[in-house]
């Protein structure tokens, strides 16, 4: 009974408290649900990598503190550098080969052939117009503004912040993991019509340098990549791609 007496007493707040309870209850728990996920990948970094013995005696000194040691993921600080590097004053050719590249090849056509790009596109403009609709349904409301302490006046500005920082808050965080989970789809249907061409192989090899490439690590926890990854981890893309490569 003493939920339910708190609940009936949270719907008879006026409706500025409400919103300003909504919007930093959810705050709160997207906080929380990262901060559980970085903890599920920490734990697949520790069981998988090691720090090195000479890192480890320079932060056994007095001059840094172990707290201050980070696991970072290098791939989001580097760049693609491409299929081709050349090395300076050779002719040795660092990375793809011919036919690798063609694979790889084949899987941006098949991002073209399948529509994926017409369908992102179409998405994002959807996306842009319901925003809209629905910023200028809200700007109106005085009880938004009031939740956030502008009971006299309605500025615009605050309203865009109002709106589009914390109102849409809920909204983009869906909107982001359904992207997510299509852009995984669409990568997976990418390779897989890079088989049918029958590339399977030679994408099988070229995603492996690539990855090594852009610093990829190959390890992630399932629902750590499900919520921040756009691109399947690369043992997951390899393991559909093994299904039927060609010898």
């Amino acid at each position: 009974m003493g939920m339910w007496a708190s609940l009936d007493a949270m719907w008879e707040m006026p409706a500025e408290k409400r919103i300003f309870g909504a919007v930093l209850l959810f705050s709160w728990t997207v906080y929380l649900w990262e901060t559980f996920l970085a903890q599920r990948q920490r734990r697949i970094y520790k069981t998988t990598t090691h720090v090195p013995l000479e890192l480890g005696q320079i932060m056994d000194s007095e001059t840094f503190e172990k707290s201050r040691l980070y696991q970072l993921d290098k791939s989001t600080f580097s760049f693609w550098s491409g299929l081709y590097s050349e090395i300076e004053g050779t002719s040795k050719k660092q990375g793809c080969k011919n036919e690798e590249v063609l694979a790889v090849l084949g899987h941006e056509l098949g991002h073209w052939k399948l529509g994926h790009t017409v369908k992102n596109i179409i998405i994002s403009q959807m996306n842009s117009f319901l925003c809209f609709f629905l910023f200028a349904v809200l700007i109106g409301r005085k009880e938004l503004f009031a939740a956030f302490g502008f009971y006299d006046s309605q500025p615009t500005l605050i309203g865009l912040l109002i709106i589009f920082q914390f109102i849409f808050s809920p909204y983009n965080e869906v909107l982001s993991f359904c992207l997510t989970v299509l852009s995984r789809r669409f990568e997976f249907q990418a390779d897989a019509f890079a088989k049918k061409l029958g590339k399977a192989k030679d994408l099988y090899s070229a995603l492996i340098k690539l990855n090594k490439d852009n610093l990829g690590f190959p390890v992630s926890d399932w629902l750590f990549s499900m919520w921040h990854y756009s691109h399947p981890p690369l043992l997951e893309r390899l393991q559909a791609l093994k299904s039927s490569k060609q010898d």
